[in-house]
């Protein structure tokens, strides 16, 4: 049995939809850094941070689904899992947008469940009313093809939401372009991506059939296959006329209340097991709601990030700078530094430049609040705060 979770475990690396996410995380990696160095003269975040949210943010929530999956003994059909690789890649081509398990298994589930039932009218009873035996014949709870994937989506959604906070308390890459009235604003566009592997059971003997080399085992008259299905997870939206923390947090205090009803339904589906496909739906019509939400605030509302009538707007800050050091975020507009009133980039450096060692700064909050900062600077640098500024972007031509 070691040996075929060995074998599942390197097939898990040369299934299409790993290395599709994988070559897509690699790619948004080296498009960020050749934008940052093209507009801002300097990339912001010099590592690949794309690839390693993509590799380890959701190694726990792969885990925790994992140990759920094989503990319970949730049945999961080769037709399914095909289906869901082939929606995985379409949805892929739509970017990151709906490319989350509140998507891809919801979608993944209705579209079987369909298919099934054109095929033979009477067998959306059986998905609906049967119950398959669990592989722990010592547990008494057994789960439908649409409860289990209900189950695991509300899981890996309450993980997405941590995954979603930690990622908007960051520091992110602002985008530009010109207004009507030709100025120059910025904007946010947020795309976590990242890998769930999950471990599966699946019973009978379907990759056998399609693969002599496919690893089995056998408990009784019963055979298995272990199976390691790679699942991408993201989100893509944009913040404009939010900051970005705002934007975020909107999104998750809305999607709270659509795991809350999709746990009610998947409850309730224990007595009448037709609402476990229901809550497919259900997810799916909800989070697009969510987004489409959040896309219609961000039209009607007016742009945060353009210039300030007084100061010099923080719109990037570099890790491991006085700025970070000094607490900045974007979105804050410096007023004063060092005794000095600013009013464009240029003052900002004339005042910075009175002195080497140190700096003193008067800041106008995104919420209008003043605070002060101070840090000392860099020796080798005095002029480096380490932020950007919309005076220092350059808009590349299309």
């Amino acid at each position: 049995m070691f040996g075929n979770i060995l074998t599942a475990i390197g097939l898990f690396f040369i299934q299409p939809t790993f290395i599709v996410g994988i070559v897509l995380a690699i790619l948004s990696a080296q498009r960020r850094l050749k934008y940052e160095r093209l507009t801002m003269r300097t990339a912001i975040f010099r590592e690949y941070r794309e690839v390693r949210l993509f590799l380890m943010g959701g190694l726990v929530a792969g885990l925790v689904g994992s140990l759920i999956a094989l503990g319970i003994g949730m049945p999961f059909t080769l037709d399914w899992i095909i289906l869901f690789q082939i929606i995985n890649i379409l949805l892929l081509g739509m970017g990151y947008r709906f490319i989350h398990p509140l998507f891809s298994f919801s979608l993944t589930t209705l579209i079987l469940a369909s298919a099934t039932y054109l095929i033979e009218p009477n067998s959306l009873q059986f998905i609906a009313t049967s119950w398959f035996s669990p592989i722990n014949q010592g547990m008494a709870t057994l789960f439908t093809l649409g409860q289990s994937t209900g189950i695991l989506t509300l899981v890996f959604l309450l993980f997405s939401l941590m995954i979603l906070k930690k990622v908007a308390s960051q520091n992110y890459t602002p985008h530009f372009r010109s207004s009507k009235r030709g100025k120059i604003i910025a904007n946010y566009q947020m795309k976590p991506f990242w890998l769930i592997p999950l471990l599966l059971v699946v019973p009978g003997e379907s990759f056998g059939a399609l693969f002599d080399w496919w690893p089995v085992f056998s408990i009784g008259n019963e055979t298995f296959s272990f199976f390691f299905l790679p699942i991408l997870a993201g989100f893509r939206y944009t913040a404009q006329a939010q900051h970005p923390i705002e934007a975020t947090d909107k999104i998750i205090k809305e999607l709270i209340p659509t795991a809350l009803i999709s746990g009610a339904l998947l409850v309730a589906s224990y007595w009448m097991p037709i609402l476990s496909l229901v809550n497919a739906g259900v997810v799916f019509l909800l989070t697009f709601i969510i987004f489409y939400r959040h896309r219609l605030r961000e039209r009607e509302w007016s742009f945060r990030f353009g210039p300030p009538e007084e100061g010099v707007k923080v719109i990037a800050i570099r890790p491991d700078t006085p700025a970070a050091k000094m607490g900045l975020q974007i979105g804050d507009t410096i007023v004063v530094c060092n005794n000095q009133k600013v009013y464009d980039a240029d003052s900002l450096y004339q005042a910075l430049s009175q002195t080497s060692v140190y700096c003193h700064l008067k800041i106008k909050q995104a919420d209008g609040e003043l605070r002060l900062a101070e840090t000392a600077v860099y020796d080798d640098a005095p002029h480096d705060m380490g932020i950007v500024t919309l005076s220092q972007i350059t808009i590349p031509r299309k």
